[in-house]
């Protein structure tokens, strides 16, 4: 379900299914049968309908907070690597530092970012750049009497560190996990209440067609963009790495002004 067409065709199919429903039961139930019960049906329907509709806004904002925490995690880690390469310009070695931040940077977009798209929990290839630049700050020896030396490679230790942290929660982060009771519940709860639209009599063919299909392709369609939001770095409803873009034009930037 992580494409528009994965999820157009899986609503399309509930709204058929939904329509023969509608068929079926009017075939067999004749709609004056159904009138007598549709005082009780409908306030039935009414009420758990509201139950459903509170428990769908519950697992819509689960998924959509994993999916923003997923966002806010790896922007706050793209701006620690662009604030240690500020950092890096007073160190010793600033400039192996400052092109080890780079690499990382570049790695991960070209790297692990298809490879969490893949569901993979990141890319060896940019775990071996990132110990990288940590031997570039195990390297670097400031100099005791210059202050500022040592007061950046502290605090650039503490930006790395966090950046690790953050790092590591990006790679964490791939799927909310959702457990499958609530995927139970969420799906036979709306195949609950596309069975009491078929349950309410109705003397207009079309009318019963009409809101029981529309029904069906909304719930349909809700769930699948549920799953679509349980994973944040893939199909087309996903976390981008822009904000490291954003930083990777900027080390561009400054590189081409280095070499001017």
């Amino acid at each position: 379900m992580d494409s528009p067409l994965t999820r157009d065709l899986v609503t399309i199919a509930v709204m058929l299914l939904a329509a023969v429903a509608v068929y079926l039961v009017r075939r067999f139930m004749p709609p004056d049968e159904l009138r007598e019960n549709n005082e009780f049906t409908g306030f039935t329907w009414a009420f758990v309908g509201l139950v459903y509709g509170v428990y769908l806004a519950f697992t819509v904002v689960v998924v959509w907070e994993h999916f923003n925490d997923a966002d806010s995690t790896s922007t706050n880690e793209a701006t620690h690597l662009s604030q240690l390469w500020r950092d890096a310009e007073i160190l010793p070695g600033g400039h192996d530092i400052q092109d080890a931040l780079y690499n990382y940077g570049k790695s991960v977009v070209d790297d692990e970012w298809p490879a969490m798209a893949k569901g993979l929990t990141g890319s060896p290839k940019t775990s071996a750049v990132y110990e990288t630049l940590w031997q570039r700050y195990y390297n670097v020896h400031p100099n005791p009497a210059d202050p500022a030396q040592v007061a950046f490679y502290q605090q650039s230790l503490q930006e790395l560190n966090t950046m690790g942290i953050q790092r590591r929660q990006r790679l964490l982060s791939g799927s909310a996990n959702l457990p499958a009771s609530m995927w139970f519940l969420l799906i036979s709860g709306g195949v609950v209440m596309v069975g009491f639209a078929l349950m309410i009599g109705t003397p207009h063919a079309w009318l019963q067609y009409t809101i029981t299909i529309l029904l069906a392709g909304f719930l349909a369609y809700a769930i699948v963009i549920v799953g679509a939001l349980e994973q944040p770095y893939t199909g087309d409803v996903c976390v981008r790495p822009s904000a490291f873009e954003g930083v990777i034009h900027s080390f561009d930037a400054r590189r081409a002004a280095q070499h001017r």
